[in-house]
């Protein structure tokens, strides 16, 4: 860890130098420091040392009856706080090339906020109307102009994607309000559950197209298509046979943007977006016999739909995210849903809605309030450990659902630089 620090040290020196010494180079520093306490009524799911929140946690009830996540929680923590360099330059035979390399502390799940991550690192290159961009960047399901704007920084999990991944990306600008790209990538900190245990080599990379249309304008659109084969692993391809899984993702998200108000809005399908930090799992059938099984794998779609408007007045900003996500179920039936690659695959809905208000102190500091309602539907009346059939139906949509409330208050203060 000593030497991750150290390096992205020797980094911020090296580039110095480098913009003191090449002026075709330019090096700025950018990033800042939040501290965010945040209050919950209800135990929830949270991940990276409960720095991101995610929904409401079904029963947990001891020896008396009593459910033991009917209580509420306390937190603090700076671990959002990031740092990065902005790279440009130089310019060569009408290239241009830049790069960014970010980095927070949400590194692992630890009792500590210290723990190191690479966010970003990539390096850019453009031509005319052409750019390739190399290195780890976020997955193109997460367009940043299209994104909400939530006090939360984790941007409308579970109902909006969230993943990086190292990826190749070719865009080419056909029109100033039109425009293509085509996308491989591959899963990294954030993979499927289940997958990429023993055989990460194996499969073919991810693949995503996307348009945007309408440029710098008030309104723009964005259509996003993806394919992915996962590969199966050895538990459950004992003769070697190389078996995977497919699946596709589908989004339409749109950005509106005037003097003092901004509105954004998107909806998803996908199958299996357990990578996304989203609901979701695996299904089985079984096509042969007991004796002689022949199974085929099939992702556990969801979808969801979400939408938020932000208006600003002077030093003051409000702003209100609503969003659904909804298990859909398999198109045929399935004879089980696999434990093994389940995120939470219990879940049969969640609805969120969260207003907020910030203050601008200054250009660099800003205060801010967000209050969330948020409930999960949960499978099996909210027991993880009932029987299957209790819990799903023949297509692996959950049944007996009990929903379970959380009302969230986050309290935030960021520096930025």
């Amino acid at each position: 860890m000593k030497n991750l620090y150290l390096i992205f040290a020797a980094s911020l020196i090296s580039g110095s130098i480098i913009a003191q010494e090449e002026k075709p180079i330019e090096v700025n520093f950018h990033g800042f420091v939040s501290v965010n306490a945040a209050y919950n009524s209800r135990t929830s799911k949270q991940t990276r040392n409960n720095s991101i929140y995610l929904y409401p946690a079904p029963l947990n009830m001891n020896e008396h009856g009593e459910d033991l996540n009917e209580r509420g929680s306390f937190d603090m923590d700076a671990s959002h706080s990031r740092f990065g360099l902005h790279i440009k330059g130089p310019t060569f035979n009408s290239i241009s090339v830049s790069g960014l390399i970010e980095a927070d502390f949400l590194g692992d799940d630890r009792a500590s906020d210290s723990d190191f991550r690479l966010r970003h690192a990539y390096l850019s290159l453009s031509y005319n109307k052409f750019t390739l961009l190399a290195g780890q960047s976020f997955h193109p399901l997460h367009i940043g102009d299209a994104s909400p704007k939530t006090i939360n920084q984790v941007t409308g999990l579970p109902m909006h994607p969230l993943a990086r991944n190292p990826q190749l990306r070719f865009a080419w600008q056909l029109t100033p309000g039109f425009n293509i790209s085509a996308t491989i990538l591959r899963q990294n900190n954030s993979r499927s559950t289940g997958f990429y245990g023993d055989n990460n080599d194996r499969g073919i990379p991810e693949f995503v197209l996307q348009t945007g249309m309408g440029g710098q304008g008030a309104l723009k659109a964005y259509l996003t298509a993806g394919y992915k084969q996962l590969p199966l692993p050895d538990k459950f391809d004992p003769n070697n046979e190389k078996l995977t899984m497919d699946a596709f993702h589908f989004q339409a998200s749109l950005r509106y943007k005037t003097d003092g108000l901004e509105y954004r809005m998107a909806a998803l399908y996908g199958d299996n977006l357990t990578e996304m930090v989203m609901p979701g799992g695996v299904g089985r059938i079984n096509k042969g016999t007991e004796e002689n099984p022949d199974y085929e794998y099939k992702g556990l779609p969801v979808a969801g739909l979400w939408a938020d408007l932000n208006t600003t007045h002077g030093k003051w900003s409000s702003g209100l995210f609503a969003g659904y996500l909804k298990a859909l179920g398999t198109e045929d039936k399935i004879d089980e849903v696999l434990k093994d690659f389940s995120r939470d695959s219990e879940i049969k809905d969640i609805l969120m809605v969260a207003p907020r208000i910030t203050y601008n102190l200054h250009k660099n500091l800003s205060a801010a309030f967000e209050y969330m309602w948020i409930t999960a539907g949960w499978g099996g009346n909210g027991d993880l450990n009932a029987n299957a059939e209790d819990k799903y139906n023949k297509f692996g949509v959950p049944i007996n659902v009990e929903n379970f409330d959380n009302h969230r208050l986050l309290f935030s203060i960021t520096y930025s630089f």
